[in-house]
């Protein structure tokens, strides 16, 4: 098919429309067309594809060997063609598509209620779900890999670029094993010389880490690190165990499991922490905006 180069849909319907009427005349009428026009259109595809598809005179139409082999090939095309044109009309409407989330585990309680909201108003819009840590969150957000990112506020890159919703705002909180002495006592920094210290890798969680240590700078406290995990969620799990203490945003204790942890809030501006919902500019998937109109609606008065 080496002149095939100019094809269009419509050629491919006239075609199908004479094969299945053998008669140029009808399939002009059904096709809102002159006869000369389709013949047109099948004399120029016929120069494409470099054949002959119908033998035809006066008194009968016929198809050739090569319009028969031909016949359900263009069949598949148009076919295909009809169900791209209504998958595309749907996405343009709310009525499918596909959204690429990217969360924090502490941001789960948000991304719930906004998916609850969401999945109510567009139930066709399939939803992809990948809860990150602080180092993956950061990259994806640089990668452009996903539509909407549940993350916190200082991860979001510098620039024009993304555009932000402010969802929550939560304390830092010591974490303590359950039956650690100083659990139950009002929070003093001074007394956790020595103690074994727990904290997510500078490497994994940059932003989460580089904000404990200023913390404890900041409270005269140098803490003695026996461990450091890829995750806040490895960090609540070792405390419960008994293997230390450690500081971590207080929402993770909502969302894993945390029976065996006493979480004490660290006061100050600095052990604060704010979350955000954000998208990159311009945006190309429709369900985005949709999205986002939700979540302007659920945080405006928050």
């Amino acid at each position: 098919m080496g002149k095939g180069s100019g094809m269009d849909i419509n050629q491919l319907k006239y075609f199908i429309s004479v094969a299945q009427t053998l008669n140029f005349s009808e399939s002009a009428r059904r096709n809102g067309l002159t006869q000369p026009s389709i013949s047109h259109h099948i004399n120029e595809l016929e120069k494409q594809l470099g054949c002959r598809l119908f033998i035809r005179d006066k008194r009968s139409v016929v198809l050739t060997d090569a319009g028969h082999a031909f016949l359900p090939h263009a069949m598949e095309i148009l076919e295909i063609a009809d169900k791209a044109a209504i998958q595309l009309a749907s996405l343009q409407e709310g009525r499918g598509g596909t959204l690429k989330i990217a969360a924090l585990t502490t941001c789960s309680a948000v991304l719930q209620r906004c998916l609850g909201e969401f999945c109510t108003r567009h139930p066709d819009i399939v939803v992809d779900i990948d809860f990150t840590s602080g180092r993956a969150q950061t990259l994806a957000m640089n990668e452009s890999n996903y539509d909407i990112h549940f993350a916190v506020d200082e991860m979001v890159p510098p620039g024009e670029t993304f555009r932000t919703i402010k969802t929550t705002a939560e304390q830092l909180c010591l974490a303590f094993p359950k039956n650690h002495p100083l659990a139950n006592e009002p929070l003093d920094f001074s007394k956790l010389a020595g103690e074994r210290f727990i904290s997510v890798s500078p490497t994994d969680g940059p932003a989460l880490h580089d904000q404990i240590m200023k913390v404890c700078a900041a409270r005269g406290y140098t803490p003695r690190v026996v461990g450091q995990y890829d995750r806040a969620e490895a960090v609540l799990l070792s405390v419960g165990a008994g293997l230390g203490i450690g500081i971590i945003p207080g929402g993770l204790s909502r969302v894993f499991y945390a029976e065996n942890v006493k979480l004490v809030p660290i006061e100050g501006e600095d052990a604060l922490r704010s979350y955000v919902l954000a998208w990159s500019r311009p945006i190309k998937n429709p369900a985005v905006t949709m999205f986002i109109e939700i979540a302007e609606k659920l945080f405006k008065n928050d």
